[in-house]
């Protein structure tokens, strides 16, 4: 299995990484020579043009990190320009059905598997030197197809989603605590049972679940709950590096 992630899940692993939407190579590289497995490209609440996108996977990769890109939508041309510009994974945001989940997972694959389209010219494929079969197998084996659970609605059809063909269920708590509508609660216990749900919906498909978290404290907390996947989110640990000085 050529992606790292997704074999450390396989192994019974955690992987680490951050939530990062703000351009800047330096800052990607940083992260990787930092340890962390992955680095999600923020591009639904970032403001990267593509070329920009293309340009923090390249410091990814040179950091010896696995670059994941986070995509507005669920739309095919989103999914095909995050994958042609060699991400090793994409993050869905908004999934609330397991017919939209099986969407996105057509939409990553090439053909039999899916309708991804096909272009021998992308990065992702050296531009021109892999092709034919192999590169298209290798792919669809590879590429880490992740949905985001953060409505109520997606809790509720979270069997349906986790037998779709994903490989990652990630929950927003954010988005999960404001659509259920506990804004400023985000420990509430009914949050809690919809963690928990997920949770146990994804040991019972096989399936790794994912959360966010914003410090140390709760990347432990979320590891000794069972997520096989903890993002960090890059401005919290910014602010807690800048406040350790000035407070």
């Amino acid at each position: 299995m050529a992606n790292p992630i997704k074999q450390m899940m396989a192994e019974g692993k955690t992987a680490v990484g951050s939530f990062i939407g703000i351009y800047s190579p330096s800052l990607a590289e940083m992260l990787g020579h930092s340890g962390f497995d992955f680095v999600v490209i923020d591009n639904e609440h970032g403001s990267y043009s593509w070329g920009e996108v293309e340009n923090m996977i390249r410091a990814c990769e040179l950091a010896g990190t696995t670059p994941i890109v986070r995509i507005v939508n669920s739309t095919q041309s989103e999914i095909l320009k995050a994958l042609d510009r060699g991400a090793k994974g994409i993050h869905v945001p908004q999934i609330n059905t397991g017919a939209e989940a099986r969407a996105v997972v057509e939409a990553a694959k090439f053909p039999p598997h899916g309708t991804r389209g096909v272009a021998y010219s992308v990065r992702a494929a050296k531009y021109g030197l892999n092709k034919g079969s192999s590169y298209l197998q290798g792919s669809n084996d590879d590429v880490l197809v992740c949905v985001h659970i953060e409505t109520p609605q997606a809790v509720e059809n979270v069997d349906e989603i986790m037998t779709s063909g994903i490989d990652l269920a990630f929950i927003g708590p954010t988005d999960l605590s404001v659509s259920a509508g506990y804004p400023d609660n985000p420990d509430h216990p009914e949050l809690e049972a919809m963690r928990n749900r997920v949770l146990e919906s994804g040991r019972k498909h096989g399936i790794p679940v994912g959360i966010l978290s914003t410090d140390r404290a709760g990347l432990d907390r979320f590891r000794n709950w069972g997520a096989s996947y903890v993002g960090i989110n890059f401005t919290s640990m910014l602010y807690s590096a800048f406040t350790s000085i000035t407070r």
